[in-house]
């Protein structure tokens, strides 16, 4: 009885019609960029003008702040901004934004190294962080979300006579990562014993999570038609499938494992980048795995509000912890389940999805939108019972508008 109401709930609260359709209706993009756009900053850095966007921006006043040792702007925010910006520019024909996205893409190469290993954090005066744990040179979590931001730069200027110089540096660096990639991808088809028994080891740093942003970044170089990626993403694909927790009649049927035996809220892309990859390989593998995570496992966690986090043990037993409740979770989830609706055409997956979206505006345990129209900011988080976050950091507030670009309106 309570699933049947929420269904019908949100059915009256975004109607009947299906959202993939209305994008086509819209001429004007329905996200803010303001506060986004308050966060951007520019620096001269080896004679080159590079922009970025402060990490955090904390409540009353939302003026940028600097992050104890750590830094003033990230690989990880940049990255996924350029994907925002990418969106706008060419879907909603934001020409205006293209001097801006030069600039951020002048930044991520400045933190890719010729390597292929990538910096995280940079300082006020233009250095590198080098020595901060999150931003060690090193090809993982930065260095994809950087693969991600050059991926968004080269579909806004591979077509630019103008920027042809910047795009050979664009591809440098984007094949710069490919050594790395196929050091862990010549592991394949090997496993390694884990909590959870044999699993792939052919993943970078055996982190399922981390992999299905690589897929992503990926997938869109693949479609370009530049680049050939088939490979590499069917096999990443693979080990995702085989990190998926399957056990019949068990609360977390069709879990997909983020690191380890734990499945966490945030960035668990894997449903998105697996449906991203099938549209390429058309491996019904990837589907069926998507479609056994949408019909158990998100299912599940509605029912007990969407928590933070899940470890499980071999034996199945396991624990929940349930906040923070942070965009980047709930745009990772309502990605993977919007574009299942759009491939099945299947109105149970749309009423999810946006069961999903509605925590953006209310639909959550304190009650309140986490995104403010007016002013384009998304909260940080819900931390308990009625208890928000008021801050609006660059990430809460990109990964918002990022589900609102999915979604084509708010």
């Amino acid at each position: 009885m309570q699933k049947s109401f929420i269904i019908v709930s949100i059915f009256i609260l975004f109607g009947c019609a299906n959202t993939s359709d209305r994008k086509n209706e819209i001429s004007e993009s329905p996200i803010n960029l303001s506060h986004t756009l308050s966060l951007v900053d520019s620096m001269l850095v080896e004679d080159e003008m590079i922009a970025y966007i402060w990490i955090y921006s904390d409540a009353p006043d939302y003026v940028p702040i600097e992050a104890p040792q750590e830094g003033i702007t990230c690989v990880d925010d940049v990255g996924r901004f350029l994907e925002i910006i990418e969106y706008e520019i060419l879907v909603y024909k934001q020409s205006d934004l293209i001097p801006l996205a030069r600039k951020l893409t002048k930044f991520l190469l400045y933190m890719g190294l010729e390597d292929g290993l990538w910096n995280n954090f940079i300082y006020a005066d233009g250095t590198r962080n080098a020595n901060h744990q999150n931003s060690e040179a090193e090809f993982g979590w930065w260095a994809i979300r950087g693969l991600r931001g050059l991926a968004a730069a080269y579909k806004i200027f591979e077509n630019s006579d103008i920027d042809s110089k910047l795009v050979q540096r664009i591809n440098k660096q984007i094949e710069a990562a490919n050594v790395h990639i196929q050091d862990a991808l010549s592991n394949y088809p090997l496993t390694n014993l884990t909590y959870l028994g044999m699993k792939p080891a052919w993943l970078v740093k055996n982190a399922p999570d981390m992999n299905s942003e690589l897929i992503i970044s990926l997938v869109k170089l693949h479609n370009t038609g530049k680049f050939d990626y088939y490979n590499v993403i069917e096999k990443i694909a693979k080990g995702l499938v085989d990190y998926q927790y399957r056990n019949t009649g068990h609360d977390l049927d069709g879990m997909f494992l983020c690191w380890n035996n734990t499945w966490h809220n945030w960035g668990n892309n894997q449903a998105y980048a697996l449906l991203e990859a099938y549209k390429i390989t058309g491996d019904s593998t990837s589907l069926s795995s998507v479609i056994a995570w949408a019909d158990s496992f998100v299912p599940f966690l509605d029912s007990i509000g969407f928590p933070n986090k899940i470890t499980v043990d071999y034996n199945g037993n396991y624990t929940t912890e349930t906040y923070p409740q942070i965009a980047y979770g709930f745009n990772s989830l309502y990605h993977g389940m919007k574009t299942l609706a759009n491939i099945t055409n299947e109105q149970k997956y749309e009423f999810a999805a946006e069961n999903i979206f509605a925590w953006f505006i209310g639909k959550n345990k304190a009650g309140i939108s986490m995104y403010d129209l007016e002013t384009g900011r998304c909260y940080d988080g819900i931390d308990g019972e009625s208890s928000i976050n008021m801050n609006s950091g660059a990430e809460s507030t990109i990964e918002c508008l990022s589900a609102i670009q999915m979604r084509g309106e708010l």
